[in-house]
């Protein structure tokens, strides 16, 4: 299994954020276009939870479970183990977060790892905050 040092070679670049508010999220990566071989491993914080895994038409999917308090913030990252017969490597993920469901489209090489970073929405009460708050003092 490989490390974040495995990552540390490589630039990774964050294309979006993702408000998610439910306890598990279902990952689901699928080729991009033309089924050329392609392969990925997925790091969630550093730490590899999906490895070598070949990107077909047909998803492949885990349930993650984000700890609140924990992983309130947290990365994925998308790192090419190889290029399939067309360069770059691309594919799809989409995340269903309850009813909401996020299509994440990403391209990696061998220079460069996608990613994409997952912020828990809180909801605050209303009644959390004094009334000087609302007023302006």
């Amino acid at each position: 299994m490989k490390t974040a040092d495995s990552l540390s070679g490589r630039k990774s670049e964050f294309s979006q954020i993702i408000e998610f508010e439910s306890d598990s999220l279902i990952l689901a990566l699928y080729d991009n276009g033309e089924v050329d071989g392609d392969s990925v491993s997925i790091f969630l914080n550093g730490e590899q939870i999906i490895s070598r895994k070949g990107l077909k038409t047909k998803a492949f999917r885990k349930t993650i479970y984000p700890a609140p308090g924990v992983h309130d913030v947290f990365s994925l990252v998308m790192y090419a183990e190889n290029l399939g017969l067309y360069p770059p490597n691309t594919g799809l993920l989409v995340v269903y977060d309850g009813e909401q469901i996020y299509h994440i489209r990403f391209s990696a090489d061998m220079k460069k790892n996608a990613g994409v970073l997952f912020r828990r929405k809180i909801e605050i009460a209303p009644d959390f905050f004094p009334l000087y708050f609302y007023i302006g003092f």
